[in-house]
Parts: C-alpha cells; structure tokens; sequence
C-alpha cells in the first residue's frame, strides 16, 4: 500500500489535483469574467489568507509534478515490459485535472482571444494591437502586450478567428477551446513523435518521458495552452512524412507550423535536405530548398491575402524579443556589459544592446552553417541544434521554448548518460520558471514582503534541493565530470597520436610506392 501511495501515478496526480485546487484562488481569469462572480470563487479571491494558502499549494503541488517525472524516469530505467503503456497512462493520469483548471502560468491564452476579436472586428493584427478592440482590458491579456503586434502566423490569426466567432462574447469559453486544441495537439505531437521512434529504433518510452510526462510539457501545454504545441505538432507530423519519403505532405505541414508561429521555417531546410537524399550535394539540396520554399510562401501567401494580412508576419518576428529574461545567457552579458559601462559613468543601454546584436548575428551564422555545412550530421541533429542556438543566443527564453529544443533532441534520441543529464536538468530548471511566473492576485498580496520571500525561497530552494538530489542519485559531482572530460581529451589526444603513427609507418614502410606518385601529386 506504501509502495503504491508513493508511485510516480499517484504522487504526479496528487500534484496535478492540488494544482487544479490552487488555481481556483490565483488562476488566471480577466477583471470582465463572470467566473469571478461565483461565490466559491469570491469567497476565495476575497480572502487573503487563502490567497496565499492557494499559491504555496500551487507552487508545492508543481514541485510534486516535477518529483514524480523524476520518479517515473528511474522506475522506466529498469526497461519493464509495461514501460510504454505506463508513460502513456501516467501522462493521461496527470493531465486530466490540469484540463479543469483555470489559467496558469501565463495568460497568451486571453492575447489569443484578443486577438480573434480584432480579427472579427477586423481589424489587422500585424497593424494594430489587442487595445485596438473595445473592453481588451477585461477580456484579461496582459497589458504588457496590448500595444504589441500579433507574433503568430496567419493560420493561427484564422483559427483565432473561427473560435472567436463561433463562442462570441465569452473569454472563457473561447479560453477553453484554445486549451483543447493545445491538449489535441500535444496528443498529435506524441503520436508522431513516437511513429518517428518507431523508425529510427529510438526507445518510445524514454522519448515520451521527455515529449508528453514532461513538467514542461504540463505547465506549458496542457494548463497554459500555449500553441507551440500546435507548431511542434506540425514539425514532428511533417517530419515524420520527410522520413517516410512523402515530401509534398511533409511541406505542407510544415507550411501550416510556420503558419501557427514562424520560428519553425528553421525546419523547412530540413525537408529539403531529407528529400535530397544521404547522396545528396549542395547543388541538388539547394534544387529541393527552392521547391519547398516555393510551395511553403506560395500558401502562406495565398492565405494571407485572402484574410487581408498578406505577409504581415514576417515584419512583427522581433515582437517576441521585445522582452528579456533574467535567466538568459545573452540577457546576462547584455547586464553585465552595460553595469560595467554605468559604473564609469557612461551610458550602458547601447553597450548592452550591441551585446544583443551581436548574439543576434551569431545566432545567424550558426544556424547558417548548420544548415550549409557539408559535414555528416543527422538532419534532426542539425534541426535540434538550430533550435537550441536560437534559443540560447536570444535576450528571451520562455519555458516553453525550451520544449521545442527537448522535443527535437527527444525523437533524434537522448543518449544515456551527460545527454540525459543535461535534459533532466533543463526539465527541472524551465519546470520551476513556470512554476515561478506571475499569478492572478491582488495588490494586497502581491505587495506582502514576507510571502514573496516564501514563495521565492520555494520555488529556488526547490529548484536547487531537486537538481542536487537528481546529481547524488546518479552520483554525479563537478570532480567526476572534471575525470570524464579528462578521459575524453586523453581518449581523444590517444587517437590522433595513433592514427599520425600508423600513417608514418605506412609512409616508412612504402617508399618506392611514394616516390612514384609524387609527381603525380604535384601534377
């Protein structure tokens, strides 16, 4: 009976349960809702204490989720035959509460709805922001985005649109479609992701592990709706069709990604590149680029024109990079250069956004030369490492992008040992700055000094308590890394000294073989 009270399934979904719990006090809801209104959840909302009882339990239940998925990782280790089924039902398990709750962990869900409505009213939303619309405010968007321009591409705006029409004037209702959509597509996205396994030999439940039982996937997805799951459910389906030599099916979709968020044209090479082949050269693969790229703007286009915002898209892609993050590498330096510059009394903010730029510009070239070099690289491990430079080189890094680098690197297959490591831990980490973001509660609280230090000594403590745990249990520490890389280079340094040995003996050995193509050589 203990055994099974402390199972991944159970402690997750007591998690997920008290998640769901936690949000009827601090969930997102906009100041028109009439949810607001119902008297449980005033009676909530009203009372401070349990206002600050609701956002501990949020904060504690999510940590739970992320010891479960731990849990779950090292009871797959041991390969049972049921490893498949279980990730499948604990995922399943762990989800179903978090449908019900209210708005967590970010509120684009209500800048979806906001924009639908500028689209119905029609208005367009690569011109004008959400605050365009009457009463944006109350429909409970983040006022920091109402003057921004719409950052998705025009299918998505389409959908808005549809969702919008059809449920009229209720956010809420509008805010639940947009979130069974998320839910449908990270469903979708699991399914391709494990067909792509199935392909390449790759073990689906450890992939699915990090796909679909992801914190990540939880807090992002399946809670905050976010439709990166939509554009990743595009990518790996179109994947899967580049994989299986049906190129024409694998273009479209990843039309229809860039047509949700235009981030994902890094993959539209990646097609090409299958479709040319493993004989492929750089003249041939440029032939299948020109054809993708063709067929992908001939769409977007077509559709774009047709609800009157033609290529609007392409000119509001810095609109997610208007903010930046603590956390971020580039945001760190960018600080660090421009403190330094105020500290001798100049002017830091051009130092620090030259910093950006330049990070900008080699984010650039490394994903051009990804793309362009000729040495023998997987294409998934090209299109992962894209994905991974982009989002380390940029001043922003919202927890769900980090889901776009852990999908990829997943279905291209995670090796056992510092690959997994790393995963887990960028798991653990992007998990906790989710369950750091900001909730729906009053001034009055939000102002109390004390339960900010609680809440944040929570969330960091937790943070660092679980990733340390994570390190004993594998017994990993800086000195056996230190030992690895150590071996590694003399691993490395023995096999260039081996390989420079056999080709002196081969030349010592031949001379007469030497001397005749020597003249052949400089011919």
């Amino acid at each position: 009976m203990r055994r099974e009270l402390g199972s991944p399934l159970v402690l997750g979904l007591v998690g997920t349960l008290f998640i769901a719990l936690g949000s009827i006090g601090v969930g997102w809801l906009g100041p028109g809702s009439n949810v607001l209104g119902w008297p449980f959840i005033d009676a909530v909302r009203a009372n401070d204490v349990a206002v600050h009882v609701c956002t501990i339990v949020v904060i504690g239940a999510g940590l739970l989720l992320v010891i479960a998925w731990l849990k779950l990782g090292v009871a797959l280790r041991a390969n049972p035959p049921d490893a498949l089924r279980r990730v499948i039902v604990t995922s399943a398990a762990w989800a179903a509460p978090l449908i019900f709750s209210v708005p967590l962990y970010t509120r684009d869900l209500f800048a979806y709805v906001g924009q639908g409505r500028l689209m119905v009213a029609g208005f367009n939303p690569y011109v004008d922001g959400i605050s365009a619309v009457q009463g944006w405010f109350n429909i409970g968007v983040d006022p920091m985005w109402a003057n921004a321009k719409a950052p998705y591409g025009p299918i998505y705006l389409w959908i808005e649109q549809v969702v919008v029409s059809a449920v009229g004037t209720s956010p809420i209702v509008a805010v639940a479609l947009f979130r069974l959509l998320a839910i449908a597509s990270v469903v979708i996205l699991a399914l391709f992701a494990y067909r792509i396994a199935l392909l390449r030999g790759i073990e689906p439940a450890k992939m699915l592990w990090f796909v679909l039982a992801s914190p990540v996937t939880m807090f992002n997805f399946i809670v905050g709706g976010h439709n990166d799951a939509l554009m990743l459910a595009f990518m790996v389906a179109g994947l899967y069709y580049a994989l299986t030599k049906r190129p024409l099916i694998a273009i479209l979709l990843m039309t229809a990604a860039i047509g949700v968020k235009p981030i994902a044209v890094l993959a539209l090479p990646i097609v090409g590149m299958i479709w040319a082949g493993q004989n492929r050269t750089l003249r041939s693969t440029l032939k299948y680029w020109i054809i993708s790229v063709l067929i992908a703007g001939g769409v977007l286009g077509a559709i774009g024109f047709a609800m009157n915002v033609g290529f609007g898209w392409v000119l509001t892609l810095t609109t997610p990079g208007s903010v930046s993050h603590w956390y971020a590498p580039v945001n760190i330096l960018a600080i660090s250069v421009g403190g330094a510059f105020g500290a001798l009394g100049l002017n830091g903010e051009t130092p620090a956004n030259v910093v950006k730029f330049i990070a900008i510009g080699v984010m650039v070239i490394a994903v051009a030369w990804l793309m362009l070099t000729k040495r023998n690289i997987d294409p998934l491990m090209r299109l992962a490492l894209a994905f991974t430079a982009t989002v380390i080189l940029s001043p922003v890094i919202h927890p769900w992008y980090a889901a776009w680098c852990l999908v990829f690197f997943a279905i291209l297959g995670i090796r056992d040992g510092l690959a997994t490591h790393l995963a887990v831990s960028a798991t653990i980490f992007f998990a906790c700055v989710s369950i750091a973001e900001g909730m729906d509660i009053s001034d009055a609280v939000q102002g109390d000094v004390v339960a900010q230090v609680v809440r944040t000594v929570i969330i960091s403590g937790g943070a660092v308590i679980l990733i340390v745990a994570y390190c004993l249990h594998e017994d990993l520490s800086v000195g056996l890394a230190r030992r690895r890389l150590r071996q590694a280079l003399d691993h490395r340094a023995a096999a260039k000294a081996e390989a420079r040995g056999a080709a002196l003996t081969g030349r010592a050995s031949a001379p007469s073989t030497a001397r005749t193509r020597l003249p052949l050589r400089r011919g």
